[in-house]
């Protein structure tokens, strides 16, 4: 009799165990999976969507994707499209449903049109017992492969976004690894702009998500790259490095108004934490390939010098030596070591601080010996009278904005360039008259001119 019931038994359980995978999967097919599906994954993207019809072939399943509804509340909404996984069978007798693998053809991802409700959600009714909805355990994935990835950038997203990229996401129980390649990313920064994304690997362990590297490639050529860990929130505290090489300089030149140098850069940036909206840390920067340029006109410190010393070097000459180091905190910018040198020519060393759009600092500035003495002479001993290590030294004190900046040089420079122009302008009246002597009304100007303004330095 026990042997009857034990075969009994055994023929009972291999029954179940041969059925067990078709009915699964045919449940799986029917509306109900789909509908349960379909508030999962809402519930975790934090949206209200829908999947499109499950079509299964043995253990292999599409559809043609998932998406939020029209006006649906939430910050995001995704659309999904091209889906294709297969399960597991051998594990749905422990009541495992495994995904090896989940191909996404496209994840596209864009601001949400309504916010969440601020009231509380109620919780879900309770399953009935025994109800189809709990015969999983356990809901495992082994890897996710998006072949395209798109955000649109909106106030969502802060003005971010990407587009043609490809990522591999794979969850495990302690951390979930990703890599990202190709595409561009958009970025609201304007000194970045829109960048091709190389390579990106990382990971996640909850609560912290670590950058393992960054590589992205200006579309000027510049390379950047980036590592670092952060904790997502309302208070992240981010912690990281970034370096560049040859990057383009914001704007194509930078000189606050005594020069202007177009270069590209190389440097580094230590991210040491996030406060009051802004990084903070600290870095340094090289320019590369930089060259020194009066800029238009006369408008620049250096383009008075060079109308004024009438010397062809002032007018463009390449810098061996540019770079500074500085601090970024929330409304303030600290450039300090500033040290740029044209061998020969001119040398500049200082600091600047930038508070908003105010600018504030002081520069060493140094010309060749022979051309200081002969600004100093022009300007009647009061610029360039110092004298460093073979250069003739003015300081000069920065101030005014970022838009507009300000020196104290310039005044009395341009004052110097207006005598030089009425003695000039004497020496070819006296010419072009013959006045020798002050016995006609051309001499006596002459003499008045030269009494004025003194004899030109030689």
């Amino acid at each position: 009799m026990w042997i009857g019931l034990l075969g009994l038994g055994l023929v009972f359980l291999v029954t179940v165990a041969a059925f067990l995978p078709i009915w699964v999967v045919r449940w799986l097919g029917g509306n109900e999976f789909q509908q349960l599906a379909s508030r999962q994954v809402s519930s975790l993207l934090q949206t209200e969507g829908d999947f499109e019809p499950f079509e299964w072939s043995s253990f292999s399943v599409y559809t043609a994707g998932f998406q939020s509804r029209t006006g649906a509340p939430g910050p995001c909404l995704w659309d999904i499209r091209e889906i294709r996984t297969e399960i597991s069978p051998r594990l749905l007798l422990d009541r495992i449903l495994r995904f090896p693998e989940i191909t996404i053809g496209k994840l596209s991802i864009q601001g949400g049109r309504n916010p969440i409700p601020a009231r509380d959600t109620p919780a879900p009714s309770p399953s009935p017992a025994g109800s189809k909805s709990e015969i999983f355990r356990d809901v495992q994935v082994g890897k996710v492969e998006i072949r395209e990835l798109q955000v649109i950038p909106s106030a969502t997203t802060g003005g971010w976004g990407v587009s043609g990229i490809t990522a591999l996401v794979e969850p495990r129980k302690q951390m979930t690894t990703f890599s990202l390649a190709q595409g561009e990313i958009q970025t609201p920064l304007p000194w970045l702009g829109r960048v091709d994304l190389v390579e990106a690997r990382g990971r996640y362990a909850g609560p912290t998500v670590f950058l393992t590297s960054l590589a992205v490639k200006a579309k000027s050529g510049g390379t950047l790259e980036m590592s670092g860990e952060f904790v997502p929130g309302s208070a992240p505290h981010p912690k990281g490095k970034i370096t560049w090489n040859r990057w383009a300089v914001p704007g194509g030149k930078i000189g606050v108004g005594l020069f202007e140098i177009p270069a590209s850069m190389s440097g580094d940036f230590i991210l040491q934490d996030w406060q009051d909206g802004g990084p903070v840390g600290n870095g340094r920067v090289q320019l590369v390939d930089a060259r020194l340029e009066p800029g238009r006109g006369s408008e620049t410190i250096l383009g008075i010098l060079g109308l004024l010393t009438g010397e062809p070097r002032l007018r463009g000459c390449p810098l061996t030596t540019a770079n500074a180091t500085w601090n970024l905190g929330p409304g303030f910018y600290d450039v300090t070591q500033i040290i740029a040198e044209a061998p020969g020519l001119l040398r500049a060393v200082g600091q600047i601080q930038i508070r908003g759009n105010s600018l504030n600092g002081r520069v060493e500035l140094g010309l060749e010996g022979d051309l200081g003495r002969k600004v100093n002479a022009l300007t009647g001993g009061e610029c360039f009278a110092r004298l460093e290590n073979g250069y003739s030294v003015q300081s000069i004190q920065l101030s005014g904005t970022l838009d507009a900046p300000k020196n104290d040089l310039e005044p009395k420079l341009k004052g110097a360039l207006a005598r030089t122009a009425i003695r000039t302008g004497a020496q070819i009246l006296e010419k072009a008259t013959g006045a020798q002597g002050s016995g006609d009304a051309a001499g006596q100007a002459v003499n008045v001119l030269k009494s004025l303004f003194g004899t030109p330095p030689k």
